[in-house]
C-alpha cells in the first residue's frame, strides 16, 4: 500500500469514528432526556394522584370511615348502643353517608389519639384540639367547635374563683394528654392526671382533688347530672381552644378540603348547631344555676 493510500485510509477511519461518536452522543442525550421527561411525568402523575384525593379513595376502598373517639360527654361519649358517638362527629357521619361507606367509631383515649392516627387504628381523631406540639406529627381540619376551659368543684366547697382553688394547695384533676394540661400546670397547681375526663370528675367528687378542669360542655354536663357539683369559670379566661378533627400528616390537600367542606356544610345548614342544642351543650352565657356563686 502506498503512503498516499494509507493517509487516505486513516483519514476515512477518523471520519467514520467521529460520525459514530456523534451518533452515540445523540442517542445517549435522547435517552437521558427521555428518562428525565419520564421521571418528571412519573413525579407529576404521583403528585396528581395525591392531589386528586388519595385519602378519600382509601376510605372508599376500605368501605368505612374509622373515627377515633375519646370520652368527653355530651360532645363525645358512649351511646345507648354501646358505641362511641356524639354531636361532634355529625359532619363525619354525613360525609361517610355521602361517600357510601360505613361510619365506624373507634373507642380511644386522649393520650393515644395521635399515636392511634399514626398506627392507622382510625382515619380521623374526633374533638381533638389543635396544638403546636400535635401539629408536628399530624394535620388538623378547620375548627368544629371552640370552647372555654373551666373548673368543676363541689357545691359546698365555697370555692368561687381560680385563686380560691389554687390557694387550697390541693391537686386539680384532669385527663392526661389533653391540650390544657400545660396551662393548668403553668398556674402552679399540682396535677392529678386520669385516663378520661369522667374519671377526673369522679376523682374530684370523691375528694381526691379539689377541682376538675376540662372543656366547659363536658363539665356542664356533669353538673347537670349531679346538683352537688358547680362550675367555676376563670375570669379572665385561662384557656380557650379550637377543637378540630385530627388526620394523618400525609393527607392530600384535596381530601383535607373535602373534610373542611363537610364541617362547613354542617354549620351552614344548621344541623351541627341543632345537634349541639339537642345534646344540651352549654355556653358560658347560659350556665345559669350551674355556675358557682
Amino acid at each position: 500500500m502506498s503512503t498516499s493510500t494509507s493517509k487516505k485510509s486513516k483519514k476515512t477511519n477518523r471520519t467514520i469514528l467521529a460520525v459514530i461518536g456523534v451518533i452515540v452522543l445523540a442517542l445517549a442525550a435522547g435517552f437521558l432526556g427521555s428518562a428525565i421527561r419520564g421521571g418528571s411525568s412519573a413525579a407529576a402523575a404521583g403528585e396528581a394522584s395525591s392531589a386528586n384525593g388519595a385519602w378519600i379513595e382509601k376510605i372508599k376502598n376500605q368501605g368505612e370511615l374509622r373515627v377515633g373517639i375519646a370520652s368527653a360527654p355530651p360532645m363525645t361519649a358512649e351511646q345507648p348502643d354501646g358505641t362511641m358517638g356524639g354531636p361532634n362527629v355529625l359532619p363525619l357521619q354525613k360525609l361517610a353517608e355521602e361517600l357510601g361507606v360505613k361510619f365506624t367509631p373507634v373507642a380511644a383515649e386522649w393520650s393515644k389519639m395521635v399515636s392511634g392516627l399514626q398506627a392507622d387504628r382510625f382515619d380521623v381523631a374526633a374533638y381533638l384540639d389543635s396544638t403546636s406540639e400535635r401539629s408536628l406529627a399530624i394535620q388538623f381540619t378547620d375548627a368544629v367547635y371552640t370552647y372555654e376551659g373551666a373548673f368543676l368543684v363541689r357545691a359546698d366547697s365555697g370555692l368561687t374563683s381560680v385563686d380560691d382553688i389554687l390557694a387550697t394547695g390541693q391537686p386539680v384533676a384532669l385527663a392526661g394528654g389533653t391540650s390544657y394540661e400545660p396551662a393548668i400546670e403553668g398556674l402552679g397547681a399540682e396535677l392529678m392526671t386520669t385516663e378520661s375526663i369522667p374519671n377526673a370528675v369522679t376523682a374530684m367528687g370523691a375528694g381526691r382533688a379539689v377541682a376538675a378542669f376540662a372543656d366547659l360542655p363536658t363539665l356542664a354536663d356533669a353538673a347537670q347530672k349531679d346538683p352537688s357539683l358547680k362550675i367555676v369559670v376563670p375570669d379572665p379566661a385561662i384557656f380557650v381552644q379550637d377543637s378540630n378533627y385530627g388526620v394523618n400528616a400525609d393527607i392530600d390537600a384535596r381530601s383535607l378540603q373535602v373534610l373542611n367542606i363537610a364541617i362547613q356544610s354542617s354549620k351552614n345548614d344548621g344541623s351541627l348547631a341543632r345537634a349541639f342544642a339537642e345534646a344540651g351543650i352549654v355556653e358560658v352565657e347560659t350556665l345559669g344555676d350551674l355556675r358557682m356563686q
